[in-house]
């Protein structure tokens, strides 16, 4: 090729290339403007709640309604006297009328609730599909809507509010993303026969105009968008995370301070990343090398945007033979590797201190094989556990281990961390449920004890030195895992109680007459219930308690089940344990009941910066440590809550301030930490070590114990390349 053509050929492949990166540059500005306006939805849809709940809740609190969520539970009412919900479907006679409940000044209850339109609390219509809140901020899918066509079975209220509706039947369009949701047209068509007088004269000018507003609303705010550099550091990711992963990305904005620079960290003497690295790596993997800042961003800051590294390289393999090759190579080069999984840890275990490469096993997310009828799952490290829950569901089957961050963290993340969860008082911890792994050592060599038998007892169980070791003995690659089968029948009971000890008792009541269905039982302050009503807009079912308790039965017999959780609830009611509650049985309704548990992490975030204690502790000392702190804190911090598995022994304390303070730090440890101790404790139950807790090890294990670890680090991972400065202090 002569020198002129090879000019104008590379003057080609130029412009070829900025388009490229033009379009590119278009698709991450629309996905930055989609973002920003489905925050923005959510914010406002949040506050026009608060201010119409500000309104209703004289009238709402003078009803003698009950809670919201399912059948009720009111100390001194007979069993005839509780409400239950009615069918679905729509009223096809007076019967099926709701009956209007009198008010003090006799005024009635319904007319009071028709009085307000659905316009005074949203302005836009509500797609039936997606989650929205009632007239008592209850999560609803459509029950809650405002229909001006009187051959509709939707009602505007709630179902816990007047009665049980259908879910719309009406078309629903898609738009552009600048307009969100637009309600077919013929839903605003007709005349409301159903409304009372007091509202029938605003009822379609209102609704006919939410959409124009709303799409004028969001042009305006997609134009705004455009002229702003503000970029979303991570995905908003689906699933009971959705709002959780939104959330952080929009506070990534506010730049994470480094974690060498917060906490004093000196470099180990690791190599750094060269253009020859670079090179090998993408051979290994092609496509699979990430080096845009940006894009690093994300992997670079843990979940609670507490500690931040500076990675500036991030692999993606997807099979066992590259990771083995990847670990083999920076071995060789003495370079230091962090293993990733979902990045939900809490204790800033998942993220790089420095410039340490980031293996993330996001795309190792295969099934390998099941077994239905030993019910022995085999899959890939980077499988999302909400995934596999998923698919073992439809085999009726689930996952022995359940987190509030199943839609992001990963099984192998899990194994690595130990995680408890939701589940560990019905099916027990990892360790053994876990029936064998994979692993692949810093020096390249994979060891596989991908053991599929329930019983072998040949020689040392080397696949419990990896289960709780955080990635710094060897990198997870597949997981062999015992799965229990698919309850047929779920119940769950949401109470409240007057005191800690009473909790206690309850718990003592509860193992004896549920036994063998007894699958989860948590605990929870009114701190905690407080913020996640005031943060989240969820509706808490039972008020004027200080202490709530979650318990939760699974099953075979439906009828058997609820026998024993019926008679268990008059047990506790009659002798005062229990002063209110609220049963579910309905699978919506009962994850309702479950997001005031799994969701306080996410309201905490909501609160400032928040100090994490995840301890074990003998149940009768639990919340003694809460209240301790409480004391010796004061007003020094903004928050102190505590809520956690009273089942397991396991107490989440929660403190939040403004922003971190090193003054409060040090108020907190190691006064926390000596106190477990003191009551021969743990101070991690189920989150880890990680890199903050590393130094704080001996209040749990003896230095002969540390040393053995350390040993057993040393002998596996000789150059130290794997999660460096995680889980143990120094052997210096």
């Amino acid at each position: 090729m002569l020198p002129e053509q090879r000019v104008e050929h590379i003057k080609k492949i130029q412009n070829a290339y900025s388009k490229c990166k033009e379009y590119s540059d278009d698709k991450v500005q629309l996905a930055m403007q989609t973002y920003e306006m489905v925050d923005k939805h959510i914010r406002r849809l949040d506050a026009d709640l608060a201010r119409f709940e500000a309104d209703l809740k004289d009238k709402l609190e003078a009803s003698d309604f009950e809670s919201p969520g399912g059948r009720g539970l009111k100390k001194g009412r007979s069993q005839k006297d509780k409400r239950g919900s009615r069918g679905r479907g729509r009223r096809t006679s007076e019967e099926d009328t709701p009956k209007k409940k009198k008010l003090k000044g006799g005024s009635e209850f319904a007319d009071t609730i028709l009085s307000v339109h659905p316009s005074d609390v949203l302005d836009m219509p509500v797609d039936p599909n997606e989650p929205t809140y009632c007239l008592c901020h209850q999560v609803s899918y459509g029950e809650m809507i405002g229909c001006d066509n009187p051959d509709c079975p939707i009602e505007w209220f709630h179902f816990a509010c007047v009665d049980l509706t259908t879910k719309p039947k009406g078309k629903w369009d898609t738009m552009a993303v600048s307009s969100l949701v637009q309600c077919h047209v013929g839903w605003c068509g007709l005349t409301l026969q159903r409304w009372q007088m007091n509202c029938q004269n605003r009822t379609l000018a209102a609704w006919t105009s939410a959409t124009a507003q709303w799409t004028y609303k969001q042009n305006r705010h997609a134009e705004q968008l455009r002229m702003s550099k503000v970029r979303p550091s991570i995905l908003w990711r689906a699933g009971p995370l959705g709002r959780r992963a939104l959330h952080t990305s929009f506070a990534s904005s506010q730049e994470v301070m480094l974690t060498s620079e917060r906490y004093g960290v000196q470099r180990l003497p690791f190599s750094h990343v060269s253009d020859s690295d670079l090179a090998f790596f993408e051979r290994i993997i092609p496509g699979g090398v990430i080096t845009d800042p940006e894009e690093l961003k994300p992997f670079n800051v843990d979940w609670l945007q507490s500690v931040r590294g500076s990675s500036k390289l991030l692999l993606r393999p997807q099979t066992t033979a590259e990771v083995s090759e990847i670990l083999r190579y920076s071995n060789e080069r003495n370079l230091a590797v962090n293993p990733q999984g979902g990045n939900t840890g809490l204790v800033g275990g998942s993220v790089p201190v420095f410039d340490e490469i980031i293996l993330s096993t996001a795309l190792m997310n295969q099934v390998i094989s099941f077994d239905s009828v030993s019910g022995i799952l085999v899959c890939q490290a980077g499988c999302i556990l909400e995934n596999l829950n998923r698919y073992l569901e439809e085999l009726d089957f689930i996952m022995p281990l359940d987190l509030g961050a199943k839609g992001s963290c990963h099984i192998g993340g899990n194994v690595a961390t130990n995680a408890g969860g939701l589940r560990l008082l019905r099916y027990g911890s990892l360790r053994g449920t876990v029936l064998g792994l994979e692993v692949v050592l810093a020096n390249g060599s994979v060891l596989n004890c991908l053991a599929s038998l329930r019983k072998d007892n040949t020689g040392y169980d080397l696949k419990q030195l990896f289960i709780g070791s955080e990635g710094t003995l060897g990198v997870i690659t597949a997981v062999c895992i015992l799965c229990p089968r698919k309850p047929m029948a779920v119940n769950l009971a949401f109470l409240g109680c007057q005191s800690f000890s009473q909790i206690l008792e309850t718990f003592t009541t509860c193992k004896r007459m549920l036994g063998e269905i007894l699958s989860a039982y948590e605990f929870m302050d009114d701190r905690c219930m407080k913020l996640v009503v005031s943060h989240l807009k969820l509706s808490n079912p039972v008020t004027e308690s200080p202490f709530f308790i979650l318990i939760e039965t699974s099953g075979s017999n439906s009828t058997h089940d609820q026998e024993k959780l019926n008679n268990f609830l008059e047990c506790v009611m009659a002798s005062g344990l229990v002063t209110d509650g609220t049963v579910a049985t309905d699978d919506k309704k009962i994850k309702t009941l479950w997001a005031l548990r799994e969701r306080i992490t996410e309201a905490l975030t909501y609160d400032g910066y928040v100090f994490k204690y995840d301890i074990s502790l003998p149940v009768e000392k639990l919340y003694d440590l809460v209240i301790d702190t409480r004391v010796r804190l004061g007003r020094s911090a903004k928050n102190v809550v505590g809520y956690g598995h009273l089942g397991d022994g396991n107490l989440h304390l929660n403190i939040t301030a403004e922003s971190y303070s090193h003054s409060l730090l040090d108020a907190i440890e190691p006064f926390v930490y000596e106190w477990t101790a003191k009551y021969s404790g743990s101070i991690s139950a189920e989150h880890g070590l990680g890199f903050k807790k590393k130094h704080y090890i001996q209040y749990s294990k003896p230095w002969e114990a540390v040393l053995l670890m350390q040993q057993f680090k040393a002998m596996l991972d000789p150059k130290g390349i794997l999660n460096p400065y995680k889980t143990l202090p120094s052997s210096s």
